[in-house]
């Protein structure tokens, strides 16, 4: 019998008891067992596959770093649920706080980072902006999803990282960007921004 078939004859708690002396085998075990019925009730909560995914991982990941305050005697099915739970409250305080932002500031975001702005001086010094205060992924992000116009998913490969990640990526990054892109078309639609400003840095795609 190989080691895996052992580890699945084992309970819940004995895999848990395992686990918390070291054994990450154990823990894959109980993430096997419960990684189908954890991503059903994510997907249910949070109502998109690709970020269940996610959300899976993050809940397993988080459960092993907690495992240690894991009560003895405890049931392990209501603890990752509980853990899983919490997780999705999470998300969709994200979810709601991103389209909150999202709506708020479309016209603004769309048009000028869309190169909306027909004066190439203008844009340049616009993205001069936007680099000089994102940090170089969120700039790489922002820089492929307005000019590439290149999906969330696309970037994701790009960037090795989930479209998730991206997508939460992209809206921290308007977040930061906000106040200074108002600023900026203020300026411009009141005609006193009359003197180039210092050119700062150069627009590298990392």
């Amino acid at each position: 019998m190989s080691g895996d078939e052992s580890l699945a004859l084992l309970t819940d708690k004995e895999l848990v008891q395992r686990a918390k002396r070291g054994c990450t085998r154990s823990f894959g075990e109980l993430a096997r067992r419960y990684q189908v019925p954890i991503r059903h009730f994510l997907q249910r909560k949070c109502g998109v596959r690709e970020d269940a995914e996610d959300l899976t991982q993050e809940t397993f990941l988080r459960a092993f770093k907690k495992l240690w305050s894991f009560h003895e005697g405890a049931e392990f099915r209501p603890w990752i649920f509980t853990v899983a739970y919490r997780v999705a409250l999470n998300a969709l305080r994200r979810q709601q706080w991103q389209s909150r932002l999202e709506n708020s500031v479309p016209a603004v975001l769309e048009a000028r980072l869309g190169e909306g702005m027909e004066n190439k001086e203008q844009r340049d010094r616009l993205w001069d902006r936007v680099q000089s205060v994102l940090t170089p992924l969120q700039f790489t992000v922002v820089w492929l999803f307005y000019v590439e116009q290149m999906s969330a998913r696309d970037i994701g490969a790009i960037l090795r990282k989930s479209e998730g990640a991206v997508k939460t990526i992209l809206c921290r990054a308007r977040k930061v960007l906000l106040p200074h892109l108002q600023e900026f078309t203020a300026v411009f639609e009141a005609g006193i921004d009359k003197h180039p400003s210092p050119h700062i840095g150069s627009r590298h795609v990392l």
